[in-house]
């Protein structure tokens, strides 16, 4: 007599293919959990709060993401895209002409919509500021690495980005900003522009430049060594880690 074959699954398998999502997702399911932390407690990670974020978080939090960059991240890749001049021209052509024209666009179809003025024009004003300002830093990196592209291309795209950022954002919000009288305490909103460039230079050398010059000479001095490091201790996961405290900061 033929035994029919055991066709059913272990009562174990549901809860493995449970396991397998959240270590597949966790970022997603950690940015939702840092989100709702920074619901729960908006004291601790704000401007000034528990753990004094304005230096934890935006220098310490960053620099450990750049530092890990230069460790992981080949010298001559780097060079490679540093010369990648079609690649600097498409990233930044899109960074800061067509996402500002799409925006722009965009807004003008809104004023044309609500001549009532119903929108706040703040809102539209910012719309602006956003679509013209570069594209966030550790964030570019550490998610590409995450999705498995390439992060040196990244690294190298957001710095170009950042270090022009400053300038032609400053210009170009003034520029773009509808010729009408209720955009104009935006258009000429002042401000010591001085001090901004200072505040951005600073923080852009401390956490993102001299983290991954550093990184970059320790890999370049123990070439080997430091592979066998960064291979043991899955360095770039506590990177992507270091992206959710950022993500509670926000």
């Amino acid at each position: 007599m033929e035994v029919a074959p055991n066709t059913a699954q272990p009562r174990w398998e549901p809860l493995k293919r449970i396991a397998s999502l959240i270590l597949h997702q966790w970022l997603l399911i950690g940015i939702g959990i840092v989100c709702a932390l920074a619901y729960c407690f908006p004291n601790v990670a704000k401007h000034g709060g528990t753990i004094r974020s304005e230096y934890s978080i935006m220098y310490g939090v960053i620099a450990v993401i750049f530092l890990i960059s230069g460790l992981s991240i080949p010298r001559q890749k780097l060079i490679s895209h540093v010369l990648n001049w079609r690649l600097h021209l498409i990233v930044q052509g899109i960074s800061f002409l067509f996402v500002p024209a799409l925006v722009l666009a965009i807004v003008y179809i809104i004023l044309a919509a609500d001549p009532g003025g119903k929108i706040d024009r703040a809102v539209l004003a910012g719309y602006i500021f956003t679509a013209c300002i570069p594209t966030t830093i550790a964030s570019n990196v550490v998610m590409t690495r995450s999705a498995g592209g390439d992060d040196a291309a990244a690294l190298v795209e957001v710095l170009l980005a950042n270090i022009l950022g400053p300038f032609v954002a400053a210009a170009w919000t003034v520029e773009l900003m509808p010729k009408m009288v209720e955009f104009d305490p935006w258009r000429y909103g002042g401000g010591d522009l001085g001090s901004m460039y200072k505040e951005v230079f600073q923080q852009l050398g401390l956490s993102v430049l001299l983290p991954l010059f550093v990184g970059q000479l320790v890999r370049w001095t123990w070439p080997d060594r430091t592979a066998w490091v960064i291979q043991k201790t899955k360095l770039p996961k506590l990177a992507t880690f270091c992206l959710l405290l950022l993500i509670w900061l926000v």
